[in-house]
């Protein structure tokens, strides 16, 4: 079991993390994610190799076409 517990040093910048705390069946993936093991992240990841993270990509590397019609 992993026990890192530091929050992702991308969280201010990251497009997909306000949409989770305003919407509550996403809030799953902050946990699993943002707020546990970010370094499972493939937004992160992406974005340590300066590469442009898509807005709909998820923390598993699916997109979630219904965020791009969110915000």
């Amino acid at each position: 079991m992993n026990e890192k517990t530091s929050n992702c040093p991308h969280v201010g910048g990251c497009e997909l993390f306000p949409m989770f705390s305003r919407r509550g069946f996403l809030r799953v993936w902050q946990i699993n994610y943002c707020e546990n093991d970010y370094t499972k992240c493939e937004r992160y990841k992406l974005s340590l190799a300066g590469k442009s993270v898509p807005q709909t990509m998820l923390p598993n590397g699916q997109t979630m076409q219904a965020l791009a019609k969110v915000t």
